[in-house]
């Protein structure tokens, strides 16, 4: 039994309790895997409030300082003395809202990765929108992969030829 206990606490130890940014992000599939995550991360902040050294745990391990900067000035907002998001449809500094499928390019280079994806203009629903591309860069960052850029119509013309 206490041998048990021993080896569930070392194992529990060697688990890191908040996690780094994403080392190794070689394929699609990683990147796609990386980015569910980090819009999960994003869409639970408003599940509660929280203190703002807490918001900062949820999004460091996806998200470059600048772009959380970014995404705190457009989408947190104080309540009560704590913090937090509201649900938008078109919310700026979110992941966008790809299909994760052959809709969404991902062009990878050793010190950045594109993510885009075409949107065709819609007048349905609540929102409505001209054709347009969404994407994100990610960044290598001291040895990991962080969001770090929001991209909306404005992706490289070289980066677009290479993604189609």
């Amino acid at each position: 039994m206490k041998k048990t206990l021993l080896i569930l606490l070392i194992a529990l130890l060697l688990i890191p309790l908040s996690p780094n940014a994403k080392d190794s992000l070689s394929n699609k599939n990683d990147v796609f895997r990386f980015l569910q995550e980090a819009f999960q991360a994003q869409i639970s902040l408003s599940d509660q409030t929280r203190t703002k050294e807490e918001i900062i745990d949820v999004l460091s391990p996806y998200f470059s300082d600048k772009y959380q900067k970014m995404f705190w000035d457009e989408n947190i907002f104080k309540e009560e003395g704590k913090f937090v998001t509201y649900g938008s449809d078109f919310a700026f500094y979110y992941i966008p809202f790809f299909h994760f499928s052959d809709e969404t390019k991902v062009v990878i280079s050793p010190e950045r990765i594109y993510v885009l994806q075409f949107f065709p203009s819609t007048t349905d629903g609540p929102v409505s929108y001209e054709d347009h591309y969404e994407g994100v860069v990610l960044k290598k960052m001291n040895g990991g992969w962080k969001v770090d850029e929001y991209l909306y119509n404005n992706i490289p013309k070289s980066i677009i030829d290479k993604a189609y």
